[in-house]
């Protein structure tokens, strides 16, 4: 004999349930519902059979699904139904806090190491103003070693091991700088995902040396600073068989000893050959790009002396009156283009130096800045404002705005005369030995 039914506001209710109860409960055409106590019952459908946990909240009926019969069994519907009954006891809604845990579960799922990681570098480009090719170098180093490994997984779900064996994975491919920067990348997505809640700040374990990487070996660009060995430098460049653009390029770069993305991006329309001066805006400055963008940031002056004015003369018949000073001159580019980044380099090659070892065209900065202190005695603030370096001084290019232009102006000839003794085969002897701010040669 079954156990006793009776009827409470349409709920069959029959006391506690067993297996052999719900197994055989028939299905009808209108559901009904079999009581198993403490606000649990099985919906009986008419095709299925549904856990479901019944309460009232605020004077209003909720219903919970607890899952499918048999793939949930009895066992562990009521254990399902005691724990939902533990958090009624502690003040709890079981179906907003259900809400609160399947929101949380979709942000987590959303919120995947990429989506994360794009996020912050959308934020980072805008509030740190990046370039273009700046922001598109940071996404591009993310893409090839970062999100193919941890990309698809929720932020929380990455542990820190993943993160190492990516680091470890740059590193052992020989490119410990790269794994330095990617590291520096991640700790700026995780610090990100704690700010904006993806993250407890208790989850977030990147640190400076998350992964054990040793410091990277920094290198100066190579550069020639032996007077000698730079007079025959000078010798090769004037003998460079190649495109005469091209050497022309490779001419002015030690006179001018300016970065090679400027003398690359230099326009017709920025140089005034009769007065003597180039001036580099803003926008071809190696400079912030909020700087670039502000209208009070001032170009930078650049004073040409004699022989930088004649090489520029010589090729103005070929790339004047407008446009690119240095074009390139490949036979599908359109004429507006300029040369190639790599073009100085290429050409240094030709003339059999190394430019990982010997010289490189961003290393003719330093060895202007060597030997103009050392042979031509001038104050190193001049020489700083003409390579357009900011002040070490806290506030130094808020307050100090002079471009010491004149001085410049006989700096950059003394250096270029030097130049072209060094090429002539004299030999400079440091000023420090007589004390005054000239270079003394002595024929060979």
């Amino acid at each position: 004999m079954g156990l006793p039914t009776f009827s409470i506001s349409g709920y069959t209710v029959m006391g506690l349930l067993t297996d052999r109860q719900i197994q055989f409960a028939s299905h009808r055409p209108n559901e009904y519902f079999l009581s198993d106590g403490d606000g649990l019952y099985l919906r009986v459908r008419p095709t299925r059979k549904v856990w479901v946990y019944r309460y009232k909240q605020d004077g209003r009926e909720v219903k919970l699904g607890l899952g499918r019969y048999p793939v949930v069994s009895l066992a562990v519907a009521r254990q399902k139904a005691r724990l939902l009954a533990e958090k009624r006891a502690s003040g709890i809604d079981p179906k907003q806090d259900r809400r609160s845990i399947q929101e949380r579960e979709r942000v987590e799922r959303l919120n995947t190491f990429q989506l994360v990681a794009l996020a912050w570098h959308a934020q980072a480009k805008k509030d740190r103003a990046w370039s273009d090719d700046y922001a598109d170098k940071v996404l591009r180093a993310l893409e090839l070693h970062v999100f193919p490994w941890l990309g698809r997984h929720p932020m929380p779900s990455v542990v820190q091991t993943e993160v190492v064996r990516c680091l470890h994975r740059i590193r052992d491919r020989g490119h410990l700088e790269t794994a330095q920067r990617i590291r520096g990348y991640v700790r700026e997505v995780y610090q990100y995902a704690a700010d904006t809640g993806v993250l407890e700040s208790a989850q977030n374990f990147m640190t400076s040396s998350t992964g054990g990487l040793p410091a990277p070996r920094e290198r100066s660009y190579a550069a020639i600073t032996d007077p000698e060995r730079l007079g025959q430098l000078i010798r090769d460049i004037r003998g460079y068989k190649g495109n005469i653009i091209t050497r022309a390029a490779l001419q002015l770069a030690p006179i001018v000893f300016q970065r090679p993305g400027q003398l690359r991006f230099a326009y017709w329309e920025d140089m005034a050959l009769d007065a003597g001066i180039w001036t580099c805006p803003p926008e071809k400055m190696k400079i912030r790009e909020w700087r670039k963008q502000d209208s009070r940031t001032p170009p930078h002056l650049v004073p040409l002396p004699r022989q930088a004015v004649e090489i520029l003369r010589d090729i103005f018949p070929l790339t004047g009156p407008i446009g690119p000073v240095f074009r390139s001159m490949a036979r599908r580019s359109e004429g507006s283009r300029c040369m190639s980044e790599n073009t100085i380099n290429s050409a240094l090659r030709t003339l059999g130096y190394d430019t990982r070892e010997d010289i490189t065209g961003h290393g003719f900065r330093a060895t202007a800045r060597t030997l103009i202190r050392e042979y031509l005695g001038w104050d190193p603030d001049v020489i700083e404002r003409h390579l357009a370096h900011g002040s070490d001084e806290e506030l130094g290019d808020s307050y100090d705005r002079a471009t010491l232009l004149e001085q410049r102006r006989h700096m950059v000839q003394a250096w270029a005369d030097l130049l072209d003794a060094l090429a002539g085969g004299k030999v400079a002897v440091p000023v420090r030995k007589f004390g005054k701010m000239q270079a003394d040669f002595i024929t060979e």
